[in-house]
């Protein structure tokens, strides 16, 4: 499952983006949580969650400093259960799920340990280890609608991003303790899903939106070009030259 989870380059792309807007506003890094929730055009889901675990480990994350990999990997076959055990109470009693608000508890998660600097597979120098936790499950009949509930006594902030058989919605957003995420359209999206023998290019998007930009910037920039060309020009205009 991890590979599916860390193969996707526009959700490295904007996980990136908001970890760097992070490192710019604070001094250290605040532990948050980043849920990926894809969905498939046959109404099946699965939920990717990336969890930094201070958030169950303290009450107050920030107080913690980074765990490092020899936390887990010293940890006995039993420590490793108990520990996974911990981060599957915290975001059964974190998150829920809702389907045309309709909450339903969140599915049991598999969950396994990644180096939490770039989402790749556990190594014995990894400085910071985080948890990818799993869940999947089937929508209710005539799903139109998706949420993600946050619990008010979460001691963090959730980075949520949605995607459609491999279509990711390019507007991530983030959601604070107490706070419903916005609805998500499963309707209009499976909708829009690409027939299976037409793939969607998650790097062509990136590129569409990156030109896009570029086009928006000339095109500002050559408004003000000639607006400050025609007051340049009216500036230097002599007395009655209009006149006959």
């Amino acid at each position: 499952m991890m590979h599916r989870f860390l193969s996707r380059r526009t959700l490295s792309f904007i996980y990136l983006a908001f970890l760097a807007v992070a490192s710019i506003a604070r001094a250290h890094v605040v532990p948050n949580m980043t849920v990926e929730a894809e969905f498939d055009s046959k109404g099946a889901y699965t939920l990717r969650i990336n969890v930094d675990p201070r958030i169950f480990l303290a009450s107050d994350p920030t107080s913690l400093p980074p765990v490092p990999a020899s936390w887990y990997l010293g940890q006995t076959p039993d420590q490793v259960a108990a520990t996974h055990e911990k981060a599957q109470q915290y975001l059964t009693s974190a998150l829920g799920v809702l389907f045309n608000e309709q909450k339903a508890p969140l599915p049991v998660c598999k969950i396994q340990a990644m180096d939490g600097s770039d989402n790749t597979p556990l190594k014995a120098d990894t400085q910071e280890v985080h948890l990818l936790a799993t869940a999947s499950g089937q929508l209710p009949a005539k799903s139109t609608i998706f949420q993600i509930d946050f619990a008010k006594d979460a001691n963090t902030s959730l980075i949520l991003l949605h995607s459609m058989a491999g279509k990711t919605e390019l507007r991530p957003q983030v959601v604070f303790p107490g706070e419903t995420s916005r609805p998500f359209q499963l309707q209009q999206v499976v909708a829009a899903v690409a027939p299976a023998d037409a793939p969607v290019s998650n790097t062509s998007n990136i590129y569409l939106i990156i030109v896009s930009s570029v086009a928006c910037i000339v095109v500002i920039v050559g408004w003000l070009l000639l607006s400050h060309h025609r007051h340049h020009h009216r500036a230097h205009r002599k007395p009655g030259a209009g006149k006959m």
